[in-house]
């Protein structure tokens, strides 16, 4: 491995030009060479220069992934400014703030969203933080110019900007956010970037080769470290502009790029899609994770999904660069779906605890990391706000342990703070704009697991009054906070608990958040209908019995009783024999789903066989006796005709499916 500790991003361009040429090194839309990377970065620096930007300037990069957000990245960092890296799905008041925070004094603008509903609001929004007019500039133009090699390039004052910067400087900022209403302003350097690459190339670079394809956000710190991952391996970097399953897909098979990075979420969703299995099973090797899975069992199962793809989840935090921790391959699937991975080679981590100091392996405490990847402070902040101890120690506020097989394992956040899609959210702020709301007396906004977010924001709130007009409240905080961080539920509560010194019981209230949540999502599953089982019955080994035991044992579960258990057996029976008697010529395997519903339960034929109707002439007595002993509660009624490849019964009366499926436990029974 390479020197890493005193390299500027220049020099790390400058050495991957000489190793890889005119390879391709970045692709979205076009494609650019490791030569010509190197050459518009230096002509973005040298126009920067030219048009007033000094050292230390600290210049806004606020676009969508692309060339262009690459190349002016880098040449901000050659002209001697500050990198200071823009969410692109904030909203204007949010990007004003954080202008007035950092003191920005240039903008480069490119797609947002902002300028997708108004072409000159992101303008508006970075003026009003305080950037001149004169001092913003077009990611797209900016980006032609860069790579026009036609014209002449002035090393000489280049060189003696870059003479200005040390590898240590801080060289961009990233924004995360802490219990403080604004985002904390992270500061890093070159050296910390670089270092962080080599680290994670040491443990993950045999799996990363040929093409990758990065679907991370590049204002993000782990979306920018995997680019530079896959360029440092001399890995074509395909960068994605719309983070969505289809488009990643697409992109992937048309390549066939065989390393993907992206979030938990979107591998979950991207294996739903129709054309996953043609398109990506068994053709994809390395799926890197940000932000993890809901589950250990959500991992297994995309992986498993994947026919032969292996998932890698990285652990860090913005504050180091980002990564901590990165599983490698060659670890087994059940300790990955576990863990973070291994230890960066070049760092330090050891498991703390108030009171008592190091522990040893094995035992939980706060994740505390040293070494070179850390990054230079938050900006604004005092000393005594820095994260760091008397000995140099970064504190993540992350619960951990070390295992003995040297895996770190997390065990939960210290910090307050709900991560939603991989966005880290302060709730304070949260709180804060909903405390300017009229109709709101109190609040606590805190975080929920969710099954496609990782975290859900919610809401308990007490307000004046005795409705909650839920949807002009909305609309109210849509202007003020952007969309990600508006709730989504509001739980209303006649006060807040406290607890015996008079504070807020936020353990207490949490669990009680947590139990209405899952009853709104019950209710909402049932209204959609929630599909229990589903079972296949092959046509040649006439498995009837098991399959009417399984559907009698359910129906007792849910408060069938006697005589209708016993015509609900009869009916599931009778139609998989009437079924199976017709196999040869229609059906070929019988397929059955077994769905709740709000008010019966349904027991829904799903193959290709033919629907029954009562009055039909050439009905057999079975199609009879099935559809005399049916509720047809959700069954299509025409006249007294009834007709449908669906068996319903209402639950006996006094069940309560909600508290059934909120409160039922025992394995196998729900």
């Amino acid at each position: 491995m390479k020197n890493q500790g005193e390299l500027l991003f220049s020099e790390w361009l400058e050495d991957m030009a000489v190793r890889y040429g005119d390879r391709p090194a970045l692709t979205c839309g076009l494609t650019v060479s490791y030569n010509q990377l190197l050459d518009a970065s230096r002509r973005c620096a040298a126009r920067l220069i030219g048009t007033g930007v000094q050292k230390g300037d600290r210049v806004l990069l606020w676009a969508i992934n692309g060339i262009d957000w690459m190349v002016e990245f880098f040449g901000i960092t050659m002209a001697g400014g500050v990198a200071t890296l823009m969410n692109y799905g904030l909203n204007a008041e949010d990007v004003t703030e954080l202008t007035k925070a950092v003191g920005a004094s240039w903008a480069l603008i490119g797609g947002n969203k902002v300028s997708a509903v108004d072409p000159m609001g992101a303008a508006k929004a970075v003026i009003m933080g305080g950037v001149p007019m004169e001092h913003i500039l077009r990611t797209d133009e900016l980006l032609k110019a860069s790579m026009d090699a036609s014209q002449p390039l002035d090393m000489a004052v280049l060189q003696d900007r870059l003479a200005q910067t040390k590898p240590r400087d801080t060289q961009l900022i990233i924004f995360t956010t802490g219990t403080t209403s604004l985002p904390k302003a992270v500061q890093l350097s070159s050296a910390s970037v670089l270092c962080d690459t080599y680290g994670a190339l040491e443990l993950i670079g045999d799996d990363i080769r040929d093409k990758g394809c990065d679907a991370l956000p590049l204002f993000h710190s782990f979306g920018m470290i995997v680019a530079c991952v896959m360029m440092e391996n001399a890995a074509q970097c395909f960068l994605v502009a719309d983070i969505k399953p289809q488009p990643l897909i697409d992109l992937v098979a048309a390549h066939q790029i065989r390393v993907i990075a992206t979030v938990g979420a979107v591998y979950g969703m991207v294996t739903a899609m129709p054309d996953f299995a043609e398109k990506i099973v068994g053709k994809v090797d390395t799926c890197i994770v940000g932000g993890g899975f809901t589950t250990p069992t959500e991992m297994m199962r995309v992986e498993n999904a994947l026919g032969g793809g292996r998932l890698l989840i990285g652990y860090g935090q913005t504050e180091c660069s980002p990564v901590i921790s990165v599983n490698v391959s060659t670890d087994p699937l059940e300790r990955r779906a576990v863990s973070v991975g291994r230890i960066l080679p070049n760092i330090e981590v050891r498991i703390w605890r108030e009171g008592i100091g190091f522990l040893s392996q094995g035992e939980i405490g706060e994740v505390l990391v040293k070494g070179p990847i850390t990054m230079n402070g938050y900006l604004g902040l005092d000393e005594e706000a820095q994260p760091y101890d008397s000995e140099g120690w970064l504190h993540t506020g992350d619960l951990g342990m070390i295992a003995e097989d040297g895996l770190l394992q997390l065990a939960g956040r210290i910090k307050d703070i709900i991560i939603r899609s991989g966005e880290n959210i302060s709730p304070s702020e949260i709180e804060k704009v909903m405390m300017e709301e009229k109709c709101i007396r109190e609040v606590k906004v805190m975080g929920a697991p969710h099954p496609i977010w990782g975290e859900s924001v919610e809401a308990c709130v007490v307000i004046n009054g005795e409705e909650l007009d839920e949807k002009a409240l909305r609309e109210s905080l849509r202007a003020r906070l952007s969309a990600y961080k508006i709730p989504t539920h509001f739980f209303l509560y006649k006060a807040l608990p406290l607890n015996a010194n008079g504070k807020l019981d936020q353990r207490g209230l949490k669990a009680d958040m947590l139990e209405k949540l899952r009853s709104a999502f019950i209710s909402n599953a049932l209204n959609e209908g929630l599909r229990m089982l589903s079972i296949q019955v092959k046509n040649r080994a006439y498995a009837i019995a098991p399959v009417c035991d399984l559907i009698q044992g359910l129906a007792e579960q849910l408060g069938f009783r006697g005589k209708k258990v016993y015509q609900i057996r009869i009916s599931v029976e009778e139609m998989l024999t009437e079924r199976i008697a017709h196999a040869y010529d229609t059906n070929g395997d019988i397929t059955m789903d077994v769905i709740l519903m709000p008010h019966w339960m349904r027991v829904r034929f799903t193959d290709s066989g033919k629907a029954y109707r009562l009055d039909d002439k050439d009905a057999s007595v079975s199609a009879k006796i099935i559809l005399a002993n049916v509720d047809a509660y959700g069954t299509s009624l025409t006249g007294e005709t009834l007709v449908g490849n669906n068996l319903d019964w209402q639950y006996a009366e006094g069940f309560d499916i909600n508290e059934y499926l909120m409160y039922q436990k025992e394995e196998g029974k729900a």
